[in-house]
């Protein structure tokens, strides 16, 4: 399928808006973001841009989850990050007007938005607060990757592989990472997941092996914090593997 303005969703009833670069928007900005997108819908495992190709423009991802990794000679694959509902994908590359360092994989039924890059600077030079708030994302980039490199050198491998689970557990589709379940009684109903993720992406994530992760899911599950459910990983005791993460907000 090809990118068109019928699959580009309503910003306006958007449940993730507060995520999206459309939240720091006036309303005459808000009104031409949403003319000047077009949307594609991907389904699990299609490519939404290979590594080496020149950017096209802004992605935004609407709905689902993509995946940007690298590729290595051999073969190998390397996970470097996972964006969700709001967040960018390519934006660094066509910032500096580079080529794509690593390929962008939907990892389940994912849409997302594209505003080609003559229509985005375009823009940029229209809307000084569009501006700030693509200046915010790019330093959230930025601390992502430095609290990544100070976890690598510095937390325990039990404590990285609890921080991937903590941000990746989701209840009912919606992700919790961040909130306090004891003051919202909604979020303690229902079960906890880490859905979606296979367990190399996990081991990627966390800076560790595969089979360093896989041993310590097991001991997880004798301890009581988690159990395994079909493919997928469900959360039994949330402040615990907070704890051990180190996250106890």
């Amino acid at each position: 399928m090809a990118f068109s303005k019928r699959e580009a969703p309503n910003c306006s009833l958007c449940p993730y808006q507060k995520n999206c670069l459309f939240s720091y928007l006036d309303k005459s900005s808000q009104k031409e973001w949403k003319e000047i997108r077009i949307a594609n819908r991907f389904r699990k495992g299609e490519t939404i841009f290979h590594e080496g190709e020149n950017p096209p423009g802004l992605y935004v991802v609407c709905t689902g989850k993509a995946k940007i990794y690298k590729t290595s000679r051999t073969g190998d694959q390397l996970l470097t990050r996972v964006e969700e509902p709001g967040d960018l994908l390519g934006h660094r590359s066509l910032l500096a007007q580079e080529n794509y360092s690593g390929e962008a994989t939907a990892m389940q039924e994912t849409v997302v938005s594209l505003i080609d890059t003559d229509n985005f600077f375009n823009f940029l030079n229209k809307h000084f607060n569009a501006c700030l708030a693509l200046l915010k994302a790019l330093s959230l980039d930025v601390r992502r990757g430095e609290e990544k490199a100070r976890d690598i050198a510095y937390k325990p491998a039990k404590g990285r592989l609890s921080e991937i689970l903590v941000r990746t557990m989701h209840k009912n589709g919606s992700p919790v990472y961040g909130k306090n379940l004891d003051s919202q009684p909604s979020l303690r109903e229902g079960k906890l997941l880490v859905s979606g993720y296979k367990r190399k992406e996990l081991a990627e994530m966390a800076g560790l092996t595969v089979e360093t992760t896989v041993r310590m899911i097991r001991q997880f599950e004798k301890q009581g914090l988690l159990k395994k459910q079909g493919k997928d990983l469900q959360i039994l005791d949330e402040k615990r593997l907070r704890l051990l993460s180190g996250n106890l907000s």
